[in-house]
């Protein structure tokens, strides 16, 4: 948990239009899968990635 607090601190410092929901969404779609396909028990959404989810905001916009 506090991994994922710093990334999205760090994101959000360089995305300050977007709001909390369409920053999280973001950083959920932009999270590496590990596990099994999509959101499972054990790993969640997978590995954050910050710079993943910083391009992800700049190419498609907040929560896309």
């Amino acid at each position: 948990t506090p991994h994922v607090s710093a990334v999205a601190a760090l994101v959000w410092s360089h995305n300050l239009g977007c709001t909390a929901v369409q920053l999280r969404n973001s950083l959920n779609k932009s999270a590496m899968d590990l596990g099994s396909a999509g959101r499972d028990a054990k790993f969640g959404f997978g590995l954050v990635q910050a710079k993943a989810a910083d391009d992800r905001i700049k190419l498609r916009g907040c929560g896309n």
